[in-house]
This record gives structure tokens, C-alpha cells and sequence, in this order.
């Protein structure tokens, strides 16, 4: 995992709603344009990589704009091949899913975007037969 990984995987689990949403912002926007890169990689199911990123646009659009941060860099080339090769951002994507439920309590948009993430998450597994 990148640093910039890391960092966003730190901030999902701050006591700060503010520092979490921005990070779920981070994640799911890695995510999009990961699934959007496997999409075309001719590696895996296309229809689900378009589903995981259709689920992570889902997610950001019910997202307040986070005031920081900035786009985690991605290289086409750092996405490893093979069923492992998307472990970590199914991982970052599951994580996020788990930092919005947290936050969700009474609030339905949070929660619905807890379960965008979930969405991207199973469907960026199931790519490549994770």
C-alpha cells in the first residue's frame, strides 16, 4: 500500500466526522478510477469493474465536499495483476464502507453511501475472482 494509502486509511479511523468523510471521499475516488482502469485492462469482468466504479461515484455524490485533501495518485501501472492485484483497494473500499456505517447513526445518506461502498467493494473483488 502507498503512503497516500495509508494516510487515507488513517484518516478513516479519526474520531473526527469531518476527517473520515473527507477521507471516504479519497478512497472512493481511488476506487472509481481503479475500477475505471481495470475496466479497460481486458484483465477481468468489465461489467462488474464498471459497477464498482458506478458505486464509488454513487458513494462521493452523497458525500459532503471535503474541505482537504487531494486525489490519491494512481498509476495504471501499480495495479498488480492477477486476483491479488486488487486486494488493497477492495480492502481501502471495505474500510470505507465500515467508517461510514460508524458515522451513519440516524443519518440515511451516510448510511446510503456506507452501502455504495460496500457495493464497490464486492464488485471490484468479484473483477478478477477474488
Amino acid at each position: 500500500m502507498n503512503t497516500s494509502m495509508n494516510t487515507v486509511d488513517e484518516a478513516l479511523a479519526s474520531s473526527s466526522p469531518s476527517t473520515v468523510v473527507a477521507a471516504a471521499w479519497d478512497a472512493l475516488d481511488l476506487g472509481a478510477r481503479v475500477a475505471d482502469a481495470v475496466t479497460w485492462d481486458g484483465t477481468g469482468d468489465e461489467l462488474l469493474a464498471l459497477t464498482a466504479a458506478q458505486s464509488c461515484s454513487a458513494a462521493r455524490s452523497l458525500l459532503h465536499l471535503p474541505e482537504t485533501g487531494r486525489p490519491i495518485p494512481l498509476e495504471a501501472s501499480e495495479i498488480q495483476a492477477g486476483p491479488d492485484g486488487l486486494a488493497p483497494y477492495v480492502g481501502l473500499l471495505d474500510r470505507t464502507h465500515h467508517a461510514l456505517a460508524a458515522l451513519a447513526g440516524t443519518d440515511a445518506q451516510l448510511g446510503e453511501a456506507a452501502e455504495h461502498a460496500a457495493t464497490a467493494a464486492r464488485a471490484l473483488a468479484a473483477v478478477r475472482g477474488q
